[in-house]
């Protein structure tokens, strides 16, 4: 099994509602985005992915300098952005993960399930 990983970058501010603490209030993150394809095979030449290619199509969904409540109908917490983001890449690819970093230290992942 081949995989191939490409990361983006992007700014945004949100609140996370239901939360009781300090994150309710409006703040921003500089997230990092991991999206993780998977192939048995290659497509010629020789690739998975191009990369070129995924990084343009990974910086269409991505919400760069936006308020994310706005621009979602759910909580915009990091869990759900990963899984919002690995639906959206899967339109394209046969993407195995996607990891959203809030900052350093701290990240959620989202991936598709074992098959039979």
């Amino acid at each position: 099994m081949y995989t191939v990983r490409v990361t983006r970058a992007f700014s945004a501010a949100h609140a996370i509602r239901a939360h009781g603490g300090k994150c309710e209030d409006v703040h921003g993150h500089n997230y990092k985005v991991e999206v993780w394809i998977r192939s048995h095979d290659l497509s010629p030449p020789g690739m998975v992915a191009d990369f070129v290619e995924v990084r343009q199509k990974l910086d269409s969904v991505l919400p760069d300098h936006k308020m994310l409540n706005e621009q979602y109908p759910f909580n915009p917490t990091t869990e759900n952005l990963a899984r919002h983001f690995f639906e959206e890449m899967s339109k394209f690819y046969r993407v195995s993960k996607v990891v959203v970093w809030e900052n350093e230290t701290s990240c959620a992942e989202y991936e598709a399930e074992a098959g039979p």
